[in-house]
């Protein structure tokens, strides 16, 4: 009787270990996170982080679950999350976790956004507008906005090498364009000296003239044919409303051989130059010895932006343009020279006014 007693506690013993063995353990949920870029012509894609110092921005996420092809769910709630840098774990991450839907019908769109002091007046799976009117709302020196091709059809994270990306952790693939254009003037001398005879030249009430200030930024895209994939917005910005004056320095100013930004770098919406134009004060003092100079003061007039470029007509969304203007003192000349270099590196807001 006990041998049979023995058998069976061990028969039992047998089953209890193999349920141990082939338990079932669900794999864990798979984390949305965000592989980040911005476009540039030159590189593919660079950190926004080390571009402009953004380390977050706005997404929205439309979720098609299977059975409710439909129509969407709004993935990170009707608001959208906020999208930022965890600098511990290297990723980019919503401001609490959300994780990839099980199902392999499922999928999500995602359309991605950074206004630094704004929010866009409407987003959509297909529309992105900015407005900027001037009243309440007016383009600051420092303003920076930025839209992400649209992600659409995916449902799990992605290599960042689609688009290039270094050090970056694989995520929903979001590539980022300047919407803006970014505007500085630089004024220097030709000279100081020359053969015993100095020179020094002071300018002020700096402006630009004749410069849109309010506009609307239309944006659309479609989803392509074969997902999962990225599209690009297509549209431009219209301005509207009177043309504006900017201040740029006001106070005498002494301008040197490299030069002085006598209009600091200013965030202006993209537009056609027309009527822009520039106008200053200067004062060119010539000295011949210790008591004996000549101080001449002259007023530039609106000199237009487009009477000195015959190759730049337009101010264009992610680009910076720079001109320096030259004051020859020895013959009151000047030469107005324009740069045009895509938008790298964040700027720091200038005390410049709009009249």
């Amino acid at each position: 009787m006990k041998n049979y007693i023995l058998i069976a506690i061990l028969t039992m013993a047998s089953l209890l270990m193999g349920c141990v063995k082939t338990e079932y353990v669900p794999a864990p949920d798979k984390e949305v996170t965000f592989a980040v870029g911005i476009y540039s012509p030159k590189t593919k894609a660079a950190s926004i982080i080390a571009v402009d110092g953004i380390e977050s921005f706005n997404s929205k996420g439309y979720l098609y679950a299977e059975g409710f092809m439909d129509h969407y769910q709004d993935f990170f709630g009707a608001n959208g999350e906020l999208i930022s840098w965890n600098e511990t774990n290297e990723e980019w991450v919503p401001s609490h976790p959300y994780y990839w839907p099980k199902s392999s019908e499922s999928y999500i769109n995602f359309v991605s956004w950074y206004d630094k002091n704004g929010a866009p007046t409407t987003v959509s799976e297909t529309s992105l507008v900015w407005n900027i009117d001037g009243t309440d709302r007016v383009l600051a020196a420092d303003d920076n906005i930025m839209y992400a091709d649209e992600v659409w059809g995916y449902k799990q994270n992605n290599s960042p090498a689609t688009y290039g990306f270094d050090n970056v952790g694989e995520g929903v693939p979001t590539l980022f364009h300047h919407a803006l254009a970014q505007l500085c003037v630089k004024v220097r001398a030709s000279k100081l000296s020359d053969e015993g005879v100095s020179w020094t030249i002071s300018a002020s009430n700096f402006i630009v003239g004749g410069i849109y200030t309010a506009g609307t930024l239309s944006l659309s895209t479609s989803e392509p044919a074969e997902t999962p994939a990225t599209s690009t917005w297509t549209g431009a910005w219209s301005t509207s409303g009177q043309r504006k004056t900017i201040n740029g320095v006001t106070a005498a100013t002494n301008i040197t051989t490299t030069g002085v930004d006598m209009f600091p770098m200013h965030s202006v919406i993209p537009q056609v130059l027309g009527s822009t134009y520039l106008s200053f004060t200067y004062v060119i003092r010539t000295q011949y010895d210790e008591d004996n100079y000549i101080e001449e003061t002259a007023q530039t007039g609106n000199i237009r932006f487009s009477s000195f470029s015959s190759t730049l007509t337009s101010w264009g969304q992610n680009k910076r343009i720079t001109y320096t203007v030259t004051i020859n003192p020895e013959s009151n000349s000047i030469l107005i020279d324009p740069e045009v270099n895509d938008w790298e590196g964040p700027i720091s807001p200038s005390p410049l006014s709009i009249e």
